[in-house]
């Protein structure tokens, strides 16, 4: 009997050691995932959206000042220039969005690493959650690009855009 105990804790061990590593390659693709989620995060960051919200109310207020009647050429630019301030409106509720979202993943990664780590979660489980929170972190990521991408978009507009419509409100006034 104390010969089959021992064995019992013997083999106890070694499938929990075995188990461990085994969970080091799952901890090695969640930190693979954790870091592929803030490579993309500090490329987003050039987002800024106080700066996209001041460009949104500019343009508003410009567009506010504008008087259609006294000049033509406000007709060529006004169309391009408002719909920046549509396109901010949608690019500022998606970062809202990105920014909750990245919230919860982070938190997803994190209890993912803890459980790994921990040998607390089933391999199968394990298995599955990391590939949901995959596709999870490749939707923020393409969400993060498209948003980047368009936010800079809208700003080489305003920039292009914006001294034209000035000088066009300074000198009808």
């Amino acid at each position: 009997m104390k010969l089959l105990i021992s064995y019992i804790s013997v083999l106890s061990i070694v499938l929990i050691s075995c188990n461990n590593i085994h969970n080091q390659k799952f901890i090695i693709r969640i930190d693979s995932l954790s870091l592929q989620l803030e490579n993309a995060i500090e490329e987003y960051s050039v987002i800024d959206s106080i700066t996209l919200a001041k460009i949104r109310e500019n343009v508003i207020m410009n567009c506010n000042r504008i008087d259609y009647e006294v000049d033509s050429s406000f007709n060529k630019l006004i169309i391009p220039y408002s719909q920046i301030n549509k396109s901010i409106k949608q690019i500022l509720k998606m970062d809202f969005y990105i920014k909750t979202e990245l919230h919860k993943s982070r938190t997803q990664i994190d209890n993912l690493f803890h459980d790994a780590d921990n040998n607390i979660i089933d391999t199968n489980f394990l298995v599955r959650y990391i590939e949901e929170e995959k596709i999870a972190v490749n939707i923020i990521i393409e969400r993060m690009n498209f948003n980047r991408l368009r936010g800079l978009s809208e700003t080489k507009r305003y920039d292009s855009l914006n001294p034209l419509i000035e000088k066009l409100i300074n000198k009808n006034n």
